[in-house]
């Protein structure tokens, strides 16, 4: 283990048992025996670390996603048991970090953070989306993204039983109970109209999976390059497309101000919106601004 990931387990450890504002920099530094110093020459500061401790963890995550090689032979809905079993032995050999995440870390008024935080709940929801539609096949797909958001949610609720309140609780037990009353919903719901549908969850399905969260500045810029694409394939008019175009300007430069105008940003918003193939991105970039406190 090199010195940064050694100082990130320290601040793992500490945040875990005291909590992220109750622990020093100097405590962290004294836990892996060096100087306050040294510690700032690899982090900028107690809130740099603990991003970089979240994007080591994301990264982690996603390449034990990516590296899970399960006996090809199985059902597949034993492959969705088992692909549990893995996730559940995962978040155990990472306890710490994970009680830092479920127990200690306060709601946090950094942006990044924030938004890093929401890409790795939508990452894992997708991840379950995949899942499920490799154990049920496409049968499930016009309602996947409600099982997913079930599957995610029953799953996390167990994980704050075993991890938080420390319920003695077998992980295979739970995987395959979950599995088995999902496979009884799977094949009842063929007549149950979705709430979830893939027009509704079109951001999510958008957010590709990325082991370097943008900035803040850097999610704008890229929202309003693939709303001004959406407007020039749009069925829009010319003179229309054109309004709108200039209306993607007028955003950009107003969200450079040092305090953007927040009636100024609702009324552009609303004015996307009124354009069929722009309402997705619409609603991604309401959850941003809001993220950001600027609406």
């Amino acid at each position: 283990m090199d010195k940064k990931e050694e100082i990130m387990q320290s601040a793992i450890y500490l945040f875990s048992k005291k909590g992220y504002l109750a622990t020093s920099v100097q405590e962290i530094a004294n836990e892996c025996r060096i100087s306050k110093g040294t510690l700032y020459n690899f982090f900028d500061s107690k809130e740099e670390l603990l991003i970089q401790v979240i994007q080591h963890n994301y990264r982690k995550m996603l390449q034990q996603a990516a590296n899970l090689n399960l006996d090809s032979s199985l059902p597949p809905k034993e492959r969705l048991i088992q692909k549990i079993v893995v996730q559940f032995d995962g978040v155990r050999e990472n306890k710490d970090y994970m009680n830092m995440l479920l127990r200690v870390l306060p709601p946090h008024d950094n942006p990044q953070i924030s938004l890093l935080m929401n890409r790795i709940r939508i990452t894992m929801m997708n991840w379950y989306k995949d899942c499920l539609i490799e154990a049920y096949g496409k049968k499930v797909e016009p309602y996947i993204w409600d099982l997913a958001l079930m599957f995610q949610g029953t799953l996390k609720e167990y994980t704050l039983l075993i991890f938080r309140d420390h319920k003695d609780i077998d992980f295979r037990s739970v995987a395959r109970f979950v599995v088995e009353q999902f496979d009884r919903m799977v094949h009842n719901a063929a007549d149950v109209e979705p709430v979830l549908t893939s027009w509704e969850m079109e951001d999510y399905e958008a957010l590709k999976a990325n082991l370097e969260p943008k900035t803040p500045e850097e999610q704008i810029n890229q929202f309003l390059e693939e709303l001004e694409e959406k407007v020039k394939k749009s069925a829009l008019h010319e003179e229309a497309k054109n309004e709108s175009i200039l209306a993607i300007e007028s955003f950009r430069n107003e969200m450079h101000e040092k305090k953007p105008r927040k009636f100024l940003i609702k009324s552009l918003l609303l004015f996307f919106a009124e354009i069929e193939e722009c309402k997705p991105l619409v609603k991604r970039m309401e959850v941003l601004l809001k993220t950001l406190q600027i609406t």
